[in-house]
């Protein structure tokens, strides 16, 4: 049974060692280990559907071309739903920006993660509004 502290890690997980990864191979490996099997997953953003590690991992690497050097930040606590223990599925929730390095991030988003059996099922991504500089 996944614990709620396992189900923020791997949210947390997402987050920084996915979409705060840079090196293509090793936020691949990261994916295969955190998600369901490739084909069974999805990543819903406002760029697309995304089933597959790969597409997961392209997309990234596409945004990271629009912002090369920017970095996630962490910009809520981890809100957590109550587990269906029947399934061991847990929902989380975290608010996020991203931007240069030590600056006011450009961009924010939250990210809504389903996990089922410790495993990362499903993200779906909504974005902000671009902060005010």
């Amino acid at each position: 049974m996944t614990t709620k502290e396992t189900a923020i890690k791997l949210t947390r997980d997402n987050l920084m060692h996915i979409f705060g990864e840079s090196d293509e191979a090793k936020r691949l490996k990261t994916i295969e280990t955190l998600w369901f099997p490739s084909g069974e997953c999805m990543f819903i953003d406002a760029m697309g559907v995304f089933k597959t590690h790969q597409a997961i991992s392209g997309m990234v690497s596409q945004l990271e071309e629009m912002n090369p050097g920017q970095v996630f930040t962490e910009l809520s606590s981890y809100d957590v739903l109550q587990q269906d223990k029947e399934t061991d599925t847990w929902v989380t929730r975290v608010k996020w920006g991203v931007g240069p390095p030590g600056k006011k991030p450009g961009l924010t988003g939250w990210d809504v993660v389903t996990i089922v059996g410790g495993k990362i099922k499903a993200c779906y991504t909504f974005l902000g509004d671009p902060i005010q500089k």
